[in-house]
């Protein structure tokens, strides 16, 4: 259940708002020059802030909300990597969570915690994430960054509370040794980056994935990138004949897959492939690096042949 609340802004008690304040000038003393000049009044230094919106979290009450959509599930053998918000404390405990991603939404709030109120962000998709916790009271700000490989068959989390010295920060994680992911035979995992903001009704999202069409399992590692070399999605998957794994990019912009592949000697292969802001147009279209059996990869480009007002109709394919 949910239920909001308006309270005074970052940095100010909360206890009441001050309405209408002004000082005066003079304030009975005779600096002036006449006693019939007018007495001016100046705007209070401290004006009261706008009240911010904020969900009431009933003592002993669990909110959960969830960012991305997979693969990882509370069930399965790639678990999500949860951020808490907890008080403990027999105070109300206002504060504000930011949690942000490379590409796609992430999650922006603000709560008011009563005792023992629990707040938990589950992130799906193993990638980076930025996330900043404010005390709305004090303006205390804490921060952590989480990346794809903290993402793997251990429930983990990490919680931020009220401290004595601001926002206090702790976490933990179950300690099973895990094995990669893996797909089954001829099954596909699929995850959603960006925020659907294409420029066109008529433009489509570019599918990149790895697919091993081979006859034996392979394990990979591979990342989605932005330019600024952020994880958008990542890990490392076992795929077994016939299986892929991959992503549907709904934003128009840069995104660099890179794929790792290790032979039984060690050896290790790579491939790299960047998908330009160019290619997101009326055609339905979709990159895919394949393993081969000699150890190494082979990408192709798919598209459709629309013609996309003034854009050149794309090749079929290309290796």
């Amino acid at each position: 259940m949910q239920r909001r609340t308006l309270l005074a802004a970052a940095g100010t008690s909360l206890a009441a708002a001050l309405t209408g304040c002004t000082a005066s000038a003079g304030n009975g003393s005779d600096d002036s020059d006449d006693g019939d000049s007018m007495t001016e009044s100046t705007p209070d230094p401290t004006p009261t802030p706008d009240p911010v919106e904020a969900v009431s979290v009933a003592t002993g009450e669990r909110l959960t909300t969830v960012v991305g959509d997979g693969p990882a599930s509370d069930a399965g053998t790639l678990k999500p990597r949860h951020v808490r918000l907890e008080n403990p404390t027999d105070e109300p405990w206002t504060t504000r969570i930011d949690v942000s991603r490379p590409l796609g939404a992430g999650h922006a709030e603000t709560y008011e915690l009563a005792r023992d109120a629990t707040v938990t962000v589950s992130l799906r998709v193993p990638a980076d994430y930025d996330v900043s916790v404010t005390d709305i009271d004090s303006g205390d700000e804490a921060t952590e960054t989480v990346g794809p490989e903290e993402f793997d068959c251990n429930r983990s989390w990490t919680a931020f509370s009220p401290g004595d010295s601001g926002v206090s920060v702790s976490g933990g994680s179950t300690r099973m040794a895990c094995s990669p992911n893996t797909v089954e035979a001829d099954d596909a995992v699929m995850v959603a980056l960006g925020d659907g903001s294409l420029p066109t009704e008529a433009t489509k999202p570019h599918g990149v994935a790895v697919s091993n069409p081979t006859d034996t399992a392979e394990v990979v590692e591979f990342t989605y990138e932005t330019p600024t070399g952020a994880a958008a999605f990542g890990g490392t998957y076992r795929l077994e004949p016939g299986a892929r794994v991959g992503a549907s990019v709904t934003e128009a912009r840069e995104v660099t897959l890179r794929v790792a592949r290790r032979s039984d000697s060690g050896d290790e292969a790579t491939e790299t492939v960047t998908i330009e802001q160019s290619q997101f147009d009326c055609n339905a279209s979709s990159t895919t690096v394949s393993l081969t059996d000699d150890g190494g990869f082979e990408s192709r480009t798919l598209s459709t042949l629309m013609f996309c007002g003034d854009a050149e109709p794309k090749n079929e394919s290309s290796a």
